[in-house]
């Protein structure tokens, strides 16, 4: 598949798509590397450990109900729901991975309102389960 735009990204938070609002999507995996260099290495030695992820969302604020606002702030307290990202706008295949994750939770939510400005949202939410790049 080719290089594309942005707007035909996908993503879904407990089966809400939200995208229609969203102006970025920024999923982060962090993988840890532990060092474990000795006395005796000629350079850093390291070992792979386990990994987190977390998805950085910012949008125009849309208070209706099943819409993000009702969306995200239904999050707080809650112990993870689905999320699924979808970067190429398409069905998951060889060429259009999907990033899903069974459970996500949410750790912060802001709305931004000032004068002469649309009012806007920003969330996180981080891992709770394994996050699955789906291709078929």
């Amino acid at each position: 598949m080719a290089k594309q735009a942005a707007w035909r990204a996908n993503l879904s938070v407990n089966s809400v798509a939200i995208e229609d609002e969203l102006t970025s999507i920024d999923l982060k995996v962090d993988q840890e590397t532990i060092v474990v260099t000795g006395f005796s290495n000629t350079g850093p030695e390291r070992v792979v450990g386990n990994y987190d992820y977390s998805h950085s969302l910012a949008g125009n604020f849309d208070g209706a109900a099943s819409q993000g606002d009702a969306t995200l702030f239904a999050l707080i307290g809650s112990s993870g729901v689905a999320v699924n990202f979808d970067p190429t706008g398409a069905s998951a295949g060889a060429n259009d991975p999907n990033y899903d994750a069974t459970s996500a939770v949410l750790k912060s939510y802001s709305i931004k309102a000032a004068v002469g400005a649309a009012v806007t949202y920003a969330a996180e939410l981080e891992g709770n389960s394994a996050l699955a790049r789906s291709t078929a």
